[in-house]
């Protein structure tokens, strides 16, 4: 997704706006850092962009060290279609988050919130896109959820309070959950029968077991401690597969992954096998990154069907020299966190 982010703009240019989607941009983010950045003028300005474009012009408002957001503007934005209040301190006047009732996508993320019932605010509960950031508490209670009948995105960083209730969202595609406690049992998931791209970032976990899912094709893993394993049996039609910051993990059976197409490790210094790696039959695109694969004994046993490939964090010579050889087998390259990243 290409996001073009405008800061505290002066006023609304629609045909601008237009032009910037035109362009490519898939969403305009409307950002505001400070109160003194906006006025009742500019922010109908943003209402009527909202109007126009829909879900595809994002209002955020961030930053404003030093003092709470005011709820109370959102009064000027009644057409806002997708709201973010994130990177916040503090908060006032979230009763009138209750007047919002064309909102698509939303995300929340106020730091020094106390905000249990969050959830409950009946104009939140038609929205696509959900994201629930910490807070100091982190006691935003999820058992609302349950009545999320149209979510079909939703990402949960350290709230866990009633997360059971969002085992029976059939709709939901993508989720994410991040600082999640070794603890905290997730094996729900599996009723999700719609599910499929999960991420899950940070907290800890000695396993993936209760994470099984069959209907799974994109997973991603970034930097859950205490990991030393993944098992793509628990995964059978798993097609893209991103690890980042797993220390612990030295190798990787693609063996039992036999519809993965792409493949992303980085910076899992103790990786240094990837077992079956030569009959994965359908593995399209390949990029290794700060691991201890041996790429020279690699580039013998690559499987025919790969069509993209990188190996970097071997020092910038050798970095260099592996470039030069990929490129003369005829391999394109693989660009970092681009190239098929997401389902």
């Amino acid at each position: 997704m290409k996001l073009h982010r405008i800061t505290d703009p002066k006023s609304i240019d629609e045909p601008l706006l237009a032009q910037i989607l035109a362009d490519g941009a898939s969403t305009v983010v409307l950002q505001f850092s400070r109160e003194s950045a906006y006025d009742a003028s500019i922010l109908e300005g943003v209402s009527g962009a909202c109007r126009t474009f829909g879900s595809r012009v994002n209002v955020r408002f961030w930053g404003h060290y030093g003092s709470r957001f005011d709820c109370a503007h959102l009064h000027h934005i009644p057409e806002v279609r997708s709201l973010n209040l994130d990177c916040l301190d503090g908060i006032s006047n979230t009763n009138e988050l209750a007047h919002l009732h064309f909102l698509e996508e939303f995300a929340f993320g106020v730091f020094d919130s106390d905000l249990p019932e969050l959830l409950q605010t009946q104009s939140l509960m038609d929205v696509r896109k959900l994201i629930v950031a910490p807070s100091r508490k982190n006691n935003i209670g999820l058992s609302p959820l349950a009545r999320y009948q149209r979510l079909e995105d939703l990402s949960l960083c350290a709230q866990s309070r009633g997360i059971e209730s969002i085992a029976h969202l059939d709709g939901v595609k993508r989720l994410c959950l991040s600082s999640m406690g070794k603890r905290q049992h997730l094996s729900f998931l599996r009723t999700m029968n719609g599910l499929l791209s999960l991420t899950v970032m940070l907290g800890g976990r000695l396993d993936l077991e209760d994470l099984a899912h069959p209907g799974i094709v994109y997973l991603e893993v970034v930097r859950v401690r205490g990991l030393s394993e993944i098992d793509l049996e628990l995964f059978p039609n798993i097609e893209k597969l991103r690890i980042e910051d797993q220390l612990q993990i030295s190798t990787l059976n693609l063996s039992n992954g036999p519809h993965l197409r792409w493949l992303s490790v980085a910076n899992c210094k103790a990786l240094h096998d990837l077992h079956g790696i030569s009959a994965v039959e359908h593995l399209e695109s390949l990029l290794l990154a700060r691991t201890a694969i041996e790429p020279e004994s690699l580039l013998l046993s690559l499987p025919e069907c790969l069509e993209r490939l990188s190996l970097t964090g071997y020092g910038n010579r050798r970095d260099d020299d592996l470039r030069s050889k990929i490129e003369s087998m005829g391999y394109a390259p693989v660009k970092y966190m681009q190239d098929d990243y997401a389902l």
